[in-house]
């Protein structure tokens, strides 16, 4: 049976504010850990900024944005580079807020998982991007797509249908160590993701106005995650988004 999977990631930042940063920071010293690191990595404290998504069948690359955080203009359209030289057009959605981005995600998941042999994909989805997007739409009182992120994390991990979380695949559910993303895309062949930004230095790019240096960060990361999940399912790497040429 032929899948049909939408492969996503979310970036994130520490939801601190003038009441909560002492209390955050409380539970912060308890794991030696800033407070800034702490919430941009606890899911009910972290801020959604950016989600990338490739929906393999449609072949169409997209991102959702907050664009309050943007310095300067933005096009509709970015071009990013592949870990293996071309280069991909993504299709850019900017979001009032961080609700607004929330409910269209939540409705593109709706849309998706309504059609013929659906999965939703990702790296760690499970541990990370799903209770994020679970919790910071309880925040916002969003209830597009809550029900089936809830559904989908809750599967039954060796058997899973909703959702293929790949560090359950690269780990055989645990039985080898955990390892970064970057290293199995890079071990399959694909340049490093990690590249130009990683994680630690999203929150610095959100505070100068470079959220869409964020946007390619993110879109290149959901390019490297479909790298290794074609890989893992024998799949040749024109199932791949054709939206852009070669370099």
């Amino acid at each position: 049976m032929k899948q049909n999977p939408l492969i996503f990631d979310v970036e994130t930042i520490a939801d601190i504010t003038p009441e909560n940063r002492d209390a955050i920071s409380a539970l912060a010293e308890k794991r030696e850990v800033s407070a800034e690191e702490y919430a941009s990595l606890c899911p009910p404290l972290a801020r959604v900024v950016c989600i990338a998504w490739l929906d393999v069948t449609a072949q169409k690359l997209g991102a959702l944005f907050d664009a309050s955080l943007c310095k300067g203009g933005w096009s509709q359209s970015l071009q990013v580079e592949a870990g293996d030289g071309s280069t991909s057009t993504c299709e850019l959605q900017g979001c009032d807020s961080e609700a607004e981005m929330l409910c269209r995600f939540g409705r593109l998941v709706e849309q998706h998982l309504g059609q013929p042999n659906p999965q939703l994909v990702t790296y760690n989805g499970r541990g990370f991007d799903l209770p994020v997007l679970i919790h910071r739409s309880i925040k916002h009182r969003v209830i597009e797509g809550r029900e089936l992120l809830m559904k989908a994390v809750n599967e039954n991990r060796y058997r899973p249908l909703m959702h293929i979380d790949l560090l359950d695949a690269v780990t055989f559910c645990g039985a080898s160590p955990r390892f970064p993303m970057a290293a199995y895309a890079i071990g399959y062949g694909w340049r490093s993701p990690k590249a130009e930004m990683d994680g630690a230095k999203v929150s610095t790019a959100v505070r100068e106005g470079r959220i869409l240096d964020v946007v390619r960060y993110c879109v290149g990361d959901v390019l490297a995650t479909a790298h290794v999940y074609f890989c893992l399912n024998g799949l040749p790497p024109e199932c791949g988004p054709s939206t852009g040429g070669s370099e």
